[in-house]
């Protein structure tokens, strides 16, 4: 008799286990949330997940697998979808590109032409021009810098330059301004037409002007100008740009001639950035 009730008892007390296993797990998965569990280790785990009640544990289902993991290994959870690569993927893969950073100083290298009338006596100059630059937030940048340009007289420009760059893509449009003074390394022997006094108050000079042994001023200049800046996975970053350029040189001589030419042309420059 002892045996049958302690038999009787044994029953009822699995099946009420039974009973109260089923209704904690339908519990647990009307409670669970759907969502984008972000993992440390860089993986993306899609699911519904329930965090335990001292929120050490999470357990996630898919489909009709279950697995309990540490919350400590769970980055983030999100509801919506992420992008193609997980945040340390998209690192990992920019690390492997030239990029412009916040605080950091970075040497932009560029060389090009001027392309002006065809008329002129110099078609499309020649340049070379480099900065230093400290890249601020908010993708802008800032520096200073010289070069070498060759008109009829060698010239050194000393510059300072503004650069913005519109995102951080492989492919970015950025526009930049340049202004300084160009510094004349060499007198000018001659000159002939194309020029006329700057204190002469017509566009038209009634005569060919030739004049010797005057002395090169240099002058000021501007250029701004827009283009793309491409990342590479070779260390280095690449700058193509088009732009307004204008400045102006001035002669003089010991009778206190004085001439003025301003020049209105199309830069093109092809650059390179390095930290």
């Amino acid at each position: 008799m002892i045996k049958q009730v302690f038999l009787i008892n044994l029953i009822l007390w699995c099946s009420m286990t039974s009973v109260t296993s089923q209704v904690s797990t339908t519990g647990d998965k009307a409670l669970m949330e759907k969502g984008y569990i972000h993992m440390k280790d860089g993986s993306v785990v899609k699911g519904k997940y329930i965090y335990s009640s001292d929120l050490e544990k999470i357990r996630i289902m898919q489909g009709k697998e279950s697995k309990i993991i540490d919350a400590s290994e769970v980055e983030k959870i999100t509801l919506n979808k992420p992008e193609a690569a997980t945040r340390q993927a998209r690192e990992k893969g920019d690390a492997e590109f030239f990029d412009i950073r916040p605080g950091e100083w970075f040497n932009l290298s560029e060389g090009g032409v001027m392309i002006g009338n065809p008329d002129n006596e110099h078609k499309a100059p020649f340049l070379f021009h480099s900065s230093m630059n400290y890249s601020f937030r908010n993708n802008l940048s800032a520096g200073a810098g010289i070069g070498v340009e060759f008109y009829n007289e060698t010239y050194l420009p000393v510059f300072a330059n503004l650069l913005y760059k519109f995102n951080n893509r492989k492919v970015s449009p950025f526009v930049s301004l340049q202004a300084g003074y160009l510094i004349a390394l060499e007198n000018k022997t001659r000159i002939s037409g194309g020029y006329y006094p700057y204190d002469y108050l017509s566009s038209y000079w009634p005569q060919p002007i030739t004049r010797d042994n005057l002395d090169a001023q240099g002058g000021f200049l501007i250029n701004p100008s827009a283009g793309l800046f491409f990342k590479t996975s070779h260390g280095y970053g690449i700058t193509l740009s088009a732009g307004y350029r204008f400045h102006q040189l001035r002669f003089s001589d010991k009778s206190d001639y004085k001439l003025r030419a301003d020049y209105n042309r199309l830069s093109i420059k092809l650059g390179i950035l390095f930290h």
